[in-house]
């Protein structure tokens, strides 16, 4: 009997995708929460200015180096487990982080957590890939699971700002999370089936590997957080040196990598598939990579724009952004509802359109304009690029192969992840640069003034505007080809653009 034949089955798989999707989303909640709670979080623990920011800097860290190494594992020691060990290791150290007494065990309980979320974020894509079979029902749990991450940030920020001024102060968020997560937790293990023998990957362990992509990614990411945080930037004398020592661990992980596939080895990455033309994973990751660049570093300038030039408290800039939330869950909505009729370069080409105007909108923004017709359009099109999300994730799942599905969903989250570190360090440079030869040229203005910042943030809207083009043009260039991408009958997954034309011919 099939697993969704019976309303019973679809109710298991209701909970099964519930409990996927909320880890994940819980991972971004954090996020969120953390940006408007750090400052009062500061105030309690005495944390210094430079201290404030190395609780999202080491959470970005941790969660962001581990994503392939956890991904293998989870492929090794099956999903399920690894979904359970990093949600329960999620639910402990928010608790832990809850009853911090000072700033440096706050930092290191928040690192913790992130190990947590790097071991169940690439699990989702190996249970959904692992339980259902290709076609309608992973489409749409791979759409729950791209709505929910703009959705749970908002949250993240809404909770987070409001909570934090009331007597219950900034802990409370995380005894909430942990509870989330010990919740997911239990029903994990209710109604998430173990993964069949057959589908675990037997090659063991590549170790070296591991610590190759493991340092590389985490000092990549390292400099390009410092780069933005740093008082002088990318000219502080070992910010460069650094930055090119990340580069060569990457390029010696790869070419380890490729070592090991030759030899028919363990490895954490397969090289060759990148290679296989009719798989499109190079131009897949390179728009996600991009789109992420820009969709994140577009928001990031949106929440200062709200909160600098607006002069908006925390409470109502994240108000004024639920739209950035229910526009990526209408975006995913529309994507999984489409995946099987429409082809994958279609959707991805309008979707990543809309996060092309939506940075045109922000560098033009008229300072004495209303909301609605300026940032609640930004709000909403910068949303767009969540497109990719859903079609990158489905895309991915269908390259690899069945005992490597949660590597896929690793690899896929680090795209997002130094993509994010990418956009914000570069956007954040041009801009700053940008208001200090403003504030040069005109002196008279404060620097922390509207007259001196707005240039600068205009010119990061058209940073944005740059990267999002990138991811559109690969699209609609580097995408040709690709037809629908997750059959609705599970007929060949990924089909051609001409099959899909001679299926539906009359």
């Amino acid at each position: 009997m099939s697993l969704n034949s019976v309303p019973e089955d679809m109710t298991k798989n209701a909970l099964l995708v519930l409990a996927a999707c909320g880890a994940t989303v819980l991972n971004i909640f954090l996020n969120g929460a953390l940006v408007v709670i750090l400052p009062t979080i500061g105030k309690d623990l005495n944390m210094s200015e430079h201290e404030l920011q190395w609780p999202l800097n080491v959470y970005a860290l941790s969660y962001g180096c581990l994503l392939l190494l956890c991904g293998r594992l989870a492929d090794i020691t099956g999903s399920k487990c690894m979904f359970l060990l990093g949600t329960a290791w999620f639910a402990l150290w928010s608790i832990a982080t809850a009853l911090a007494p000072n700033s440096a065990s706050l930092i290191i309980f928040v690192a913790l957590i992130g190990v947590g979320a790097a071991a169940n974020t690439p699990t989702a894509v190996g249970i959904f890939s692992s339980h259902f079979e290709p076609g309608e029902m992973r489409n749409h749990a791979i759409t729950a699971l791209g709505a929910g991450q703009g959705l749970g940030y908002v949250v993240g920020l809404i909770l987070g700002g409001s909570l934090s001024q009331t007597t219950f102060g900034w802990r409370v968020i995380f005894y909430i999370q942990g509870a989330l997560a010990a919740f997911f937790v239990i029903l994990g293990i209710l109604f998430v089936p173990s993964d069949r023998t057959e589908r675990r990957y037997g090659k063991g362990v590549d170790w070296i590997g591991a610590s190759l992509s493991t340092i590389g990614v985490g000092l990549f990411c390292f400099i390009l957080i410092q780069s933005t945080s740093l008082p002088q930037g990318w000219k502080t004398p070992w910010v460069a040196p650094l930055f090119v020592i990340s580069l060569f661990i990457l390029v010696g992980f790869v070419l380890w990598e490729g070592y090991r596939e030759r030899k028919d080895k363990s490895v954490i990455m397969p090289l060759s598939i990148w290679m296989e033309p009719g798989t499109k994973l190079q131009p897949m990751i390179g728009l996600v990579f991009l789109a992420w660049a820009s969709f994140n570093s577009l928001s990031y300038f949106l929440t200062l724009y709200l909160q600098q030039i607006n002069m908006l408290d925390q409470v109502s800039t994240a108000i004024r952004l639920i739209p950035v939330a229910l526009s990526g869950l209408v975006v995913n909505v529309i994507t999984g509802s489409l995946l099987g009729y429409i082809s994958g370069r279609m959707l991805l080409s309008v979707g990543l359109l809309g996060s092309v105007a939506a940075p045109i909108i922000f560098a033009l923004i008229d300072l004495n304009a209303s909301y609605w017709t300026t940032t609640f359009l930004v709000a909403v099109l910068v949303s767009f690029a969540e497109v990719a999300y859903t079609v990158g994730n489905l895309q991915v799942t269908v390259v690899f192969d069945e005992d490597s599905q949660a590597l896929a969903g690793g690899i896929f989250n680090v795209a997002t992840r130094l993509g994010t570190s990418f956009g914000l360090s570069l956007t954040t440079s041009i801009s700053t640069a940008i208001s200090r030869a403003y504030h040069e040229k005109h002196p008279e203005y404060d620097e922390q003034s509207p007259e001196v910042l707005m240039p600068g943030f205009r010119a990061g809207g058209w940073t944005c505007f740059v990267l999002a083009l990138g991811g559109f043009i690969i699209a609609l260039v580097g995408m040709r080809g690709v037809g629908v991408i997750g059959d609705k009958n599970g007929r060949g997954v990924i089909r051609l653009e001409e099959e899909f034309e001679e299926a539906d011919a009359p």
